[in-house]
């Protein structure tokens, strides 16, 4: 008994010992017993998901001067050459690891895009896929940039009262890889990893399984063969169970072994003909189209935007907006007078501009207001001007011409008068599909170790399109985005592309790409992307600017007929001066907590040092979506 405490404490010892231990444990494998765990929320999946990568510069060695003569030849300026880096930034770890896979194996940004594509129609089914069509800038360095146009179109046919527009993705691959693929992998290497994983599956993560659920209603499973692989059980698939989907693997196979030409005739496209009403024509007869994406100079950039029947104009204009408002002739006196204060005690000495009004959380209600007249303008501009080229007269150079944003300037000055008209943003639409409560599409960045940058958007519509499926497809909605206005420039006709709200950018630095962006969501797709480059253009956070990932997860808005729908995350003073009605119009504010509502930004860039060499690489994704990006240097 003298010795009871000696073997307490060994047995205290060991108790804490295994105590000790049961944490460990627990915490090690806790997400194996979590049943809505994110599958790719490990290190496996994030280890590229780095901030920036920085290029360190090394000193040229002295080449010896053989030939004196030579000093009074002219010198050629060669460009230094683009630094081994490459990335992607896409929605899905699976489409990005697809795109770096590419790249390694020495394909370019456009090779590495149609492995993305392909790859989120299996892994996001919901957003696009070869029933569907999008929009590719692909910018080459020092060269410009180039457009493909793979948006779906109707039935030339005619056929007005069917649901479903003819899909383009397939075609699109196919171009832009004829057209400006490496050369260094083959079309098979580009389709094979998707129909791979669509054949062994893959884990369900939480975006895909709430879509499921979300549309259960809507989508219309109507085999036994596709409710067993989305409704397993007539339950949605559950998180991390895997998803098999075999229709779509032998799809993609006939794509991967006989191009687009096995899509649009033989089986497949007999199938599309006997649950979509297509015609033989209207497959046959569809092409995807190679263009000049809308262009705007603007004080540090020429910006790409994808062009009409897409809305990168919209992004273009309402920025070139932006960047030259006359805040005196919008802010009251007082407000100007506190403006110009804050800029003086930061040591700033440039006039006053709406980006200005980001640098402090006094001024946010007015930005707020502000930004959004300026999307309403560059809205109704749309409504008014866009749509399919191949139908209408559309002048990109015009849209984004000084004297045009002149004039979209004056009617914003306009209506800080006691005479302006209200703004009823709900005319804005006068499309079904853009009526619509849309949270829709994917977008994805890619650059490539020649600087070769691509931003692309695609897109079935809805979320899964119209709902109806077939062979591994589901089918686009896009005829409802055609107007119902007959004198509108997105009215019908067969063959006809209709209006999208895709809006695919890349901005342009001397020559170079140095930041590709857009985003999914719908009607507010370009509100989001427009947002987002303001804050990473203008906004601080003690005294720095933004990353482009910080810009990406500032709070959003997005306004219609006087309502003003706010993350949760702003400021609730500002909600409080947004709802005054002394302070501009008053608005009525809505928190709005569903982070699809707000978009899903993907971009990457490069930064330049004054001599125009890259200085390093940086990426984004949207937490929103859970989007993601990979960067990596020198393996290619």
């Amino acid at each position: 008994m003298k010795h009871y405490k000696r073997y307490l404490n060994m047995t205290h010892s060991l108790a804490l010992l295994v105590f000790a231990g049961l944490i460990a444990w627990t915490v090690y494998f806790e997400d194996e017993f979590d049943e809505f765990r994110e599958p790719y929320a490990s290190g496996d999946f994030q280890a590229r998901q780095t901030e920036a990568i920085s290029i360190t510069a090394s000193e040229p060695e002295p080449v010896p001067d053989t030939d004196r003569d030579n000093d009074a030849e002219e010198d050629t300026d060669e460009p230094e050459p683009f630094p081994d880096i490459y990335g992607v930034s896409a929605i899905h770890p699976l489409a990005a690891e697809a795109g770096m896979a590419i790249m390694e194996k020495g394909g370019n940004a456009v090779d590495a895009a149609i492995a993305v594509s392909f790859m989120l129609n299996v892994v996001e089914p919901y957003g696009s896929g070869i029933g569907g069509g999008g929009l590719m800038l692909v910018h080459e360095r020092f060269e410009g940039a180039t457009t493909y146009d793979y948006r779906e179109a109707a039935p030339v046919t005619g056929n007005e009262n069917s649901p479903f527009a003819v899909p383009g993705l397939v075609k699109g691959m196919e171009l832009a890889f004829k057209e400006q693929g490496s050369g260094n992998v083959s079309w098979e290497d580009l389709v094979k990893p998707a129909a791979e994983t669509a054949r062994k599956g893959f884990e369900v993560g939480n975006v895909l399984h709430q879509q499921i659920s979300s549309f259960t209603r809507y989508v219309q499973f109507d085999t036994q063969a596709n409710r067993s692989v989305y409704y397993p059980g007539g339950q949605p698939i559950p998180v991390n169970d895997m998803l098999v989907q075999e229709e779509l693997a032998d799809t993609l196979d006939i794509i991967k072994n006989e191009g687009a030409e096995g899509f649009y005739e033989g089986a497949v496209a007999d199938a599309m003909r006997d649950a979509f009403g297509f015609s033989e024509e209207d497959l046959t007869s569809y092409e995807a189209e190679i263009t000049d994406p809308a262009k705007a100079e603007t004080e540090h950039y020429t910006i790409h935007g994808g062009p009409s029947p897409s809305s990168g104009t919209v992004v273009l204009q309402a920025f070139q907006m932006a960047e030259r408002l006359d805040l005196a002739r919008v802010l009251p006196d007082d407000e100007l007078d506190d403006v110009l204060d804050m800029l003086e005690a930061d040591g700033i000495e440039e006039e006053p501009s709406l980006g200005s009004l980001l640098s402090d959380d006094a001024f946010m209600h007015a930005y707020i207001h502000l930004l959004t007249e300026i999307t309403d303008i560059a809205y109704q501009e749309r409504l008014d001007n866009l749509g399919d080229p191949a139908f209408e007269q559309i002048d990109h150079g015009t849209f984004t011409s000084d004297e045009t944003i002149d004039r979209l300037l004056e009617t914003l000055y306009d209506r800080h008068t006691a005479e302006a008209d209200p703004v009823h943003t709900a005319a804005l639409y006068d499309a079904p599909g853009e009526v619509a409560n849309s949270e829709h599409t994917t977008h994805f960045v890619i650059l490539d170790s020649d600087g070769m940058m691509v931003s692309a958007t695609n897109s079935l519509g809805q979320f899964f399109g119209s709902g109806r499926y077939s062979n591994g497809i589901f089918i686009n909605s896009q005829m409802e985005n055609f107007s119902g206005v007959d004198s509108s420039p997105n009215s019908f006709a067969p063959g006809k592309r209709p209006r999208s709200f895709v809006a695919p950018i890349i901005f342009e630095q001397e020559g170079q790409a140095v930041l590709g962006i857009g985003s999914p969501g719908g009607r507010r797709i370009p509100a989001m992307v427009l947002q987002t480059i303001m804050q990473y253009e203008f906004a601080t956070e003690n005294g720095e600017p933004l990353t482009l990932q910080e810009a990406i997860e500032r709070p959003r808005f997005y306004t219609e007929d006087g309502v003003v729908h706010v993350e949760e995350r702003l400021e609730e003073s500002i909600n409080q001066q947004l709802r005054d009605p002394n302070v501009f119009q008053g608005y009525t504010v809505i928190e709005h907590g569903s982070p699809l509502f707000y978009g899903g930004i993907q971009g990457l860039g490069v930064a330049l040092t004054e001599d125009g060499d890259v200085e390093n690489l940086f990426g984004g994704g949207d937490p929103r979506r859970r989007g993601v990006w990979q960067i990596d240097s020198g393996n290619q």
